[in-house]
């Protein structure tokens, strides 16, 4: 009963972190890692309860329904859509895609990777798509993405942030592309400093509706190998890490503080939207989080909408990480979502098939 209570209070503390800021107090948002775990245990403890004694059932069945709404952000309960409702005439594809800069680092030569993630991304026959973590180059016998992917994957249209550049031939950032026109774009700051991303927007014209695209990458935690080193030893308790436990502790509290602020202008961007909206992106945080539930708002996550089970989108460190979404408002009908279950980025692909309710409506302003 003991331990079953100290779960209820983690749990519970866990479902005040979406309206704590880690910027006033940090600590809860280590909670939100374990919350899938916390209510896994939950459970156990209340069928476990009704064998042994039903009234004790009642704390757990209390915390559960208490927490309601960070569960249901964090588990669908719908059967998988697939790619249904994808081919219908008034529907279109969006993708979101964290490519890691098509292997840049990841491998020696990453022409390979790089080609087979082109294929994968031609396959899905995309309408939009938002990548972050993106890396181009006008470097000869470089790679630019940039125009390969427009070539490629018939989506001529497209805004890039180009937040880093090295010698102004070499460029990082999220870019967002588009087979409809792109009448607006432009990017916000969502942090100061030299390693400071921007919200990137373009507005574009399907038919006659405008709709504002928003795609960001929000603060990681920066671990290099030696903390992902570090990290493996823990789990497999080959030492106490201390040392190293400080250092990880005092990056992913710097990265939560520094995405809740991000959070808070990415939140107030899209509440000031003239357009309908979808926003893309890699949160870097879950669906228990500060950063995850400023941003939704009154948005649609499609996942939850059309997705099944936890949906996990990053491939590392745990099986539980849901970090890359797709939010809509509520002009859209979210026909169907899906992943793939690619290894080609330590991100998988998320792809939302949507319809816009109501077509017709705004005004076409291709004069632009």
């Amino acid at each position: 009963m003991i331990i079953n209570f100290a779960v209820v209070l983690l749990f519970l503390a866990a479902c005040l972190a979406p309206y704590i800021s880690p910027a006033w107090f940090w600590p809860i948002s280590f909670i939100t890692l374990a919350f899938p775990f916390l209510l896994g245990l939950l459970v156990v403890f209340l069928f476990g309860w009704l064998f042994f004694n039903y009234r004790y059932a009642l704390l757990s069945l209390i915390a559960i329904l208490l927490g309601w709404k960070s569960i249901i952000a964090f588990v669908a309960f719908n059967m998988p859509s697939g790619n249904k409702a994808a081919t219908t005439s008034t529907s279109f594809t969006v993708m979101s895609y964290n490519v890691s800069q098509f292997g840049l680092y990841r491998e020696k030569d990453s022409k390979y990777n790089r080609q087979a993630m082109f294929a994968m991304i031609k396959k899905q026959q995309l309408d939009i798509a938002c990548f972050q973590d993106f890396y181009t180059s006008e470097k000869k016998n470089d790679f630019n993405n940039r125009e390969d992917i427009s070539r490629e994957m018939a989506l001529p249209f497209r805004y890039f942030s180009s937040d880093f550049n090295r010698n102004g031939m070499q460029h990082w950032g999220s870019i967002i592309y588009s087979r409809f026109p792109i009448i607006a774009s432009d990017k916000v700051k969502m942090s100061i400093g030299p390693r400071s991303e921007s919200l990137i927007y373009a507005d574009i014209v399907r038919d006659a509706d405008t709709v504002r695209i928003v795609n960001m990458h929000l603060e990681s935690y920066r671990f290099n190998e030696k903390d992902y080193s570090a990290i493996k030893k823990i789990k497999n308790q080959e030492d106490t890490g201390l040392i190293a436990t400080k250092s990880i502790v005092q990056k992913m509290r710097e990265a939560y503080i520094r995405r809740s602020q991000q959070a808070d202008i990415v939140g107030n961007f899209i509440r000031q939207s003239p357009y309908p909206v979808i926003v893309c992106g890699d949160f870097n945080d879950t669906p228990a989080s500060y950063t995850y539930f400023t941003i939704k708002g009154d948005l649609q996550d499609a996942f939850l909408q059309k997705g099944l089970g936890i949906g996990r989108t990053f491939t590392g460190l745990a099986p539980t990480l849901r970090i890359d979404y797709v939010f809509v408002s509520a002009d859209f009908k979210v026909n169907s979502f899906r992943k793939i279950n690619s290894d080609l980025s330590d991100h998988y692909p998320v792809i939302a098939n949507l319809s816009l309710i109501g077509s017709g409506r705004a005004e076409v302003e291709v004069n632009k």
